[in-house]
């Protein structure tokens, strides 16, 4: 089924969107075992804010979702047209429990607060702003009903600070070597911080994604293979290779 097929065309219709939202006896969503090793209880808090940073954001926004669609749960991606299904199937994501609402224009408020009420989890974009003080009013409704939002790109969706933040500090593609080649994966250092049980600071190693095109753990059972300095070296040598092809 194409992507268009989950599209929600206008506010009219984010109500009827879901089921009835059940409230549910487990404080946490469900994440992939490669990733709850970011979150103190394993998985997202419900009625959470979640802040992703960096290159590969929308990547990781979508592969935290993936336990949320498996397990029954709906997500809703707001403002993230870039989101293909394709890649989002790949990570893991039931695409049957998903939807998108593209370009909500001046009522990106109003949809995300609807949201709130109905849905498990939202992905916000980049480029999605709230009036002032409507940010706290929709965390107080998140919390009250246990829908969590994961901000992408956006630090300043929120009147607060977001509970976890996630920040990828380096990203490496492989694949491309002596001039030809393509794109085979992506290597991914991401930091989380937060508040409260998350205040520790937790790093993970990920292919994002791999050969395959899904999510998996970097083995370092010899050692960290790559320095911020080499993986900066990697990144220039990908994005040199590519330019001198597109000349």
């Amino acid at each position: 089924m194409t992507r268009s097929a989950f599209v929600v065309p206008s506010l009219s219709k984010v109500n009827q969107l879901v089921e009835p939202i059940v409230l549910a006896r487990d404080r946490t969503f469900p994440v992939v075992d490669e990733l709850s090793g970011l979150f103190a209880d394993r998985g997202i808090r419900r009625g959470s804010t979640i802040g992703v940073a960096g290159n590969a954001a929308v990547s990781l926004a979508v592969a935290l979702s993936v336990g949320i669609s498996r397990s029954g749960g709906w997500v809703v991606a707001v403002g993230l047209p870039s989101v293909g299904s394709l890649a989002a199937s790949e990570l893991g994501a039931e695409l049957s429990r998903w939807a998108f609402i593209d370009r909500p224009g001046n009522q990106a408020g109003d949809v995300v607060h609807a949201l709130a009420a109905s849905v498990d989890l939202v992905l916000v974009g980049p480029d999605i702003k709230l009036r002032t003080g409507h940010g706290r009013r929709i965390v107080a409704r998140m919390r009250e009903r246990g829908t969590s939002v994961i901000a992408v790109d956006n630090p300043r969706l929120f009147d607060s600070r977001a509970d976890v933040s996630l920040r990828i500090k380096q990203t490496a593609w492989t694949g491309i070597g002596s001039g030809h080649g393509r794109l085979i994966s992506r290597r991914v250092e991401i930091e989380a911080t937060g508040r409260g049980a998350n205040a520790s600071p937790r790093q993970q190693l990920l292919w994002l994604p791999d050969r395959k095109g899904q999510l998996s753990v970097i083995d370092q059972s010899n050692g960290p293979r790559n320095s911020s300095r080499s993986t900066r070296a990697e990144n220039k040598k990908v994005f040199s290779e590519l330019a001198l092809r597109a000349s």
